[in-house]
């Protein structure tokens, strides 16, 4: 704890918080750190090693520069996740085609939000490339509103969600 307090201290953190620290720059910190932090004729080796990693995990300017909110997305998502759980028993014991096509559209929002995270993180852009990643993301907004229309057609032109489930159920 010292020792991170040590390396705040010194003139790299500040480098290291905007990102701007490259390997040139990395000995002259830690030279600078290593005098800071010596403590008689014991010097404190452990932040030494840790230093580069303190400046992997620091944030990327891209998602800084990002305009999206993500804690009310994070709320919507938990709003949707909640309103299913009740959702699914009212289609069940209620089937209108107004409860059905709420169930249809939270479902879809939700298996999208899903993907989307599955896309997110596993098509990264550094790893399989620009390409494969808005393949990956045009494949699930394909995918949501497929699943949207499915589900409106058997809410509309069939027996409803509700009356759907229970026939699946009776299997």
């Amino acid at each position: 704890m010292l020792s991170l307090k040590l390396f705040r201290q010194t003139n790299c953190a500040v480098s290291v918080a905007q990102r701007q620290m490259s390997f040139r720059t990395l000995p002259k910190c830690l030279n600078q750190f290593n005098t800071v932090t010596q403590l008689g004729k014991k010097s404190l080796i452990k932040p030494l090693v840790s230093a580069p990693i303190v400046a992997r995990f620091a944030g990327s300017t891209v998602a800084v520069k990002s305009d999206k909110n993500h804690a009310s997305l994070w709320r919507s998502e938990r709003i949707v996740s909640i309103a299913l759980l009740g959702l699914f028993p009212a289609a069940i014991l209620y089937s209108s085609p107004i409860v059905d096509t709420l169930l249809a559209i939270s479902t879809s929002i939700h298996i999208y939000w899903g993907m989307e995270a599955l896309v997110v993180d596993y098509l990264r852009v550094p790893v399989v490339g620009q390409l494969a990643n808005k393949a990956g993301h045009v494949a699930i907004t394909l995918l949501a509103i497929v699943t949207l229309a499915g589900f409106l057609q058997v809410t509309f032109m069939g027996d409803g969600l509700g009356n759907a489930l229970v026939q699946l159920w009776k299997l």
